[in-house]
């Protein structure tokens, strides 16, 4: 049995939260622009944490919302910096299903986790004050539901969690060294993306019960609350075992850190 270590950087597929509509749908790559938008410099000081923390662009982009059909977008996409370790034995070939198989054990070392945001709007988007604008109010609360502290916690957590899995190879000699480098880069990528969905999902929600956000929602306080439990994530149809399900309920629901996602929304309150 030997031990490796490496380093990788992934950024998984680019969702989008889209305003006005039923769903939200996936989206490839970010909307480009030089400068920052104008309405940017005039942001409140409570928005320009949010912006801070979820590094949001706002864009003009009237082609990619006419080819999306839409009225505005929200992009979201994760980055993560990580190390990862492993150990492997090659178990051998499996005559039964024809594949090589090796019993795998990998880890990540301190994730570094970054949300990169894109609201993108259309050309003839110009209320007087936009910072009062239902439409970016809305665009904002997809933004706050990305950033949750929570959120993140729970991402750090999964990835730094322990795994161990049989790889399967379907070819002619045992798996080597950069065989199993690649099945674990793939674990680790399908691992982030189930997290991403986990997002989405929630942007799902948001938009069912906000109807894409021309209606205002019942007590967002507790709407807001409601998300990353494990109720929630049951919702969500995310899958995780009991030492998360314990995680969510001593670590992400006591008085602190309902105390930490109040403050965390409380500045998109109408």
């Amino acid at each position: 049995m030997q031990v490796f270590g490496t380093s990788n950087q992934i950024q998984c597929g680019t969702l989008a939260a889209i305003c006005l509509l039923a769903t939200a749908t996936a989206d490839q790559g970010f909307a480009q622009s030089s400068k920052a938008h104008p309405w940017l410099a005039e942001a409140p000081g409570e928005i320009v944490r949010l912006v801070d923390r979820g590094n949001v662009k706002i864009v003009v982009d009237d082609e990619r919302i006419r080819k999306s059909g839409k009225t505005a977008l929200t992009l979201f996409q994760f980055v993560v910096d990580y190390d990862f370790k492993f150990r492997h034995q090659v178990l051998g070939y499996d005559q039964e299903s024809r594949v090589w198989k090796a019993k795998i054990m990998a880890w990540i070392d301190q994730p570094k986790v970054r949300l990169d945001h894109t609201i993108c709007i259309q050309s003839n988007f110009a209320p007087a004050s936009p910072w009062e604008s239902k439409l970016l109010r809305h665009e904002f609360d997809h933004v706050a539901i990305s950033t949750d502290p929570r959120m993140l916690k729970i991402i750090k957590r999964e990835l730094q969690q322990r795994r161990q899995w049989v790889g399967k190879w379907e070819q002619n000699g045992a798996p080597t060294e950069q065989d199993v480098r690649k099945n674990i880069f793939e674990a680790i990528t399908a691992e982030v993306k189930s997290l991403e969905q986990l997002v989405q999902s929630q942007y799902d929600y948001l938009d069912q019960e906000s109807n894409q956000g021309l209606s205002d929602i019942n007590s967002r306080k507790d709407f807001f609350r409601r998300l990353y439990t494990v109720e929630g994530l049951e919702r969500c149809k995310y899958v995780f075992d009991d030492g998360m399900r314990e995680f969510l309920k001593e670590k992400l629901s006591n008085t602190a850190s309902q105390k930490e996602v109040d403050g965390h929304y409380l500045f998109l309150t109408p």
